[in-house]
């Protein structure tokens, strides 16, 4: 009975000075709305992060064509000399690597109808859709025999497919890729945005690329797949052999290639972006100190003026704990009620800023009622023991 009198006398006393009580409440939920937006932002882009580092293939190395230089001065321009050979070489040589799929890209026009589409046209091997994860989710990729006799078959990406034929199935369905005429015969699931547009892309066979659209016979890359992450080193290793005396560098020469993994720029990303949401955190945590001093205040200023109030009770056999108990409660509900304050903004801002997709993270709501009740709690104690301490005759006299 005495805990929820001392809940009663709370709200009374919080009632009582309306805007004191209020200013203190949107600091504690400020506070606890802005760690709640960070830590839904950091956990939607991890889970973002994590999706597509496992779209883009797991232990992919990237190997592209230097830069070229003039009188010793880099240029935009890369250098020509990635072969095809050079692809079966590497996984001719190399234990370390279990696929070494040749690709060659470009950008082009596509038609279907009275509709036009500028995309990236891929010209690859049928293993490419083992290395980099691109499997239909219609239809199918093309084989080994359309692959040999440069036959015009293509794999659309979702861009594509959205912008060329809405949403008709386009399995089946005849397009123009650079004024020649493709056959659709599979779609590919939608990826998403990251630092490009994967879902722009067409592919269709390697030599068909090379031979009947580009007229090229180098690569823009080589996707060179290791068998495990530990593997790396010696990927490395081995790559650089090989692509080094197929150049015919000598030992004097830097690497004309450039050889990266794929999902390290996405894991420099998700660092940076973990940094900073721990460093807002960090911030967010200090106004919750701030909310917390302010509780300690207005506890503080709650003693100044309740001074004959303590020393009646106390008169009339109110024991120190009882005192104590009384105002430490005062504090923990002023510390809980900011806190439910800034849940409640905080999942609110979170819907409207977010959308639907917004995460309702249930363990730092948890975290967030016992981070504004230890407030409570560390704020109210020097208040409630100075309350619990006073003198019985002083108190009583005290205008």
């Amino acid at each position: 009975m005495l805990f929820f009198e001392n809940i009663r006398i709370a709200f009374h006393n919080l009632r009582s000075n309306p805007l004191r009580s209020f200013l203190i409440l949107i600091g504690m939920a400020v506070g606890i709305g802005a760690v709640l937006h960070v830590v839904v932002l950091g956990k939607m882009t991890q889970q973002r992060i994590d999706k597509r580092l496992q779209q883009m293939g797991a232990n992919v190395l990237l190997i592209r064509p230097g830069v070229s230089r003039r009188h010793g001065v880099r240029t935009a321009e890369s250098t020509v000399n990635l072969k095809w050979k050079e692809a079966d070489e590497l996984l001719e040589h190399s234990a370390a690597l279990s696929h070494a799929v040749p690709v060659y890209s470009g950008n082009g026009g596509l038609v279907y109808g009275n509709k036009n589409w500028s995309s990236q046209i891929t010209g690859t091997t049928v293993d490419y859709q083992f290395v980099n994860n691109d499997f239909p989710v219609e239809g199918r990729f093309f084989n080994q025999d359309e692959l040999d006799q440069r036959r015009r078959v293509s794999v659309i990406g979702s861009t594509v497919h959205k912008e060329l034929f809405g949403e008709r199935s386009p399995i089946g369905e005849t397009i123009f890729i650079k004024s020649k005429r493709f056959t659709v015969i599979g779609l590919l699931k939608a990826k998403g945005e990251s630092w490009t547009n994967p879902d722009n892309q067409v592919f269709i066979p390697l030599t068909t690329a090379q031979e009947r659209l580009f007229g090229a016979a180098h690569l823009s890359s080589i996707l060179a797949k290791m068998r495990s992450s530990e593997d790396f080193e010696e990927a490395l290793f081995d790559i650089e052999t090989v692509l080094r005396r197929s150049h015919r560098l000598s030992e004097d020469k830097k690497n004309d290639f450039r050889v990266r993994r794929q999902d390290f720029f996405l894991q420099a990303v998700q660092e940076t972006n973990q940094d900073l949401a721990d460093f807002i955190i960090v911030i967010a945590l200090v106004s919750l100190v701030v909310g917390g001093i302010g509780i300690a205040n207005v506890m503080l200023i709650s003693v100044t003026e309740r001074v004959r109030e303590i020393g009646i009770r106390r008169a009339i056999g109110a024991k120190k704990h009882a005192i104590l108990t009384q105002f430490l409660t005062e504090s923990v509900i002023l510390g809980i009620l900011g806190g439910l304050l800034g849940i409640t903004g905080g999942m609110a801002f979170n819907h409207f800023y977010i959308g639907e997709e917004a995460l309702i993270l249930w363990d730092w709501v948890g975290y967030s009622f016992a981070i504004c009740a230890g407030i409570g709690v560390v704020a109210g104690l020097y208040p409630a023991f100075r309350a619990a301490n006073r003198n019985v005759i002083d108190s009583l006299r005290y205008e």
